[in-house]
């Protein structure tokens, strides 16, 4: 599961909540993922890479970024 919200999506991707919203609802509706509260779980990536195209290498890279930035921001030890 991954935590991550509609609004970082609109974000990251530019777009409307609305539009995420409504992508999310028919990817779901596909089987390809499942959303709940605050995360996104992703039952088919193959087949949402092919349905989401660039839009999925370009989250998943900004995902990929966050979670690097807030790893170097925790206390070791």
């Amino acid at each position: 599961m991954l935590p991550v919200t509609r609004d970082y999506l609109s974000n990251v991707l530019g777009l409307g909540r609305a539009g995420v919203t409504e992508t999310l609802i028919r990817f779901e509706e596909q089987g390809l993922i499942r959303k709940i509260r605050g995360f996104l779980q992703i039952d088919e990536r193959k087949k949402l890479e092919q349905k989401a195209c660039c839009c999925y290498k370009l989250v998943s890279s900004a995902y990929v970024s966050c979670q690097s930035a807030i790893s170097a921001e925790e206390p070791v030890g």
